[in-house]
């Protein structure tokens, strides 16, 4: 029986739509500035459809925010699952984490605007991306150690402090980087920085 309300697989179509349409939206004009007008235009619907799937505009960027997350992670659990031998894994999470970040950029500015502070999701969101980057810097960092690759006394004290390091070199790596090749060399010198010290000699 249809009461009204979209079935499951619309439901789930129609929330996909309105995340990529935010997504674009939010990357473009911040999310101060759009609005649930500016949201249902772009995908040619009432604003008051939008309310069956999110109660508002924050509950729209949580979900875009989230699935830029998830597609991140996504990536790096690729490479760290990847059969590749330490070293080059590294090199590669590295590369495929900045790489994916730099087309993120609803996810960059929402953990980097201080204006975004008082959004407790925002909060809850770093805090469970430092621990899933922890745990995928650990295995990494194991792996190496194990194959007697890297020289690491303490594992988790290490992967913490590298996190901590590539965080640190996001805005100068991205806001300084015009082009692609620009980018890669600056990658390539942190990787070198990176490896100085975790490499054994």
């Amino acid at each position: 029986m249809n009461d009204g309300y979209p079935s499951g697989a619309q439901n789930d179509g129609m929330r996909t739509s309105i995340i990529e349409a935010a997504k674009e939206l939010f990357a473009k004009f911040g999310y101060k500035k759009t609005t649930m007008e500016d949201i249902a235009h772009a995908l040619r619907k009432g604003k008051s459809s939008l309310y069956y799937y999110f109660k508002n505009k924050e509950e729209i960027f949580q979900a875009v925010i989230e699935a830029e997350e998830d597609f991140l992670f996504s990536k790096l659990k690729e490479v760290v699952d990847s059969d590749q031998e330490p070293k080059t894994k590294f090199s590669d999470y590295v590369i495929t984490r900045m790489e994916t970040i730099r087309q993120l950029e609803n996810y960059m500015k929402a953990l980097k605007d201080e204006m975004l502070t008082g959004y407790d999701f925002l909060n809850k969101l770093k805090a469970h991306g430092e621990k899933q980057e922890a745990q995928l810097l650990m295995k990494i960092l194991e792996e190496g150690t194990n194959s007697n690759t890297f020289q690491v006394k303490n594992i988790p004290m290490a992967a913490v402090a590298i996190a901590t390091a590539l965080k640190g070199l996001e805005a100068p790596l991205l806001n300084t980087s015009n082009s692609f090749e620009d980018f890669k060399i600056q990658l390539e010198n942190t990787l070198n920085i990176l490896f100085f010290g975790l490499v054994k000699r």
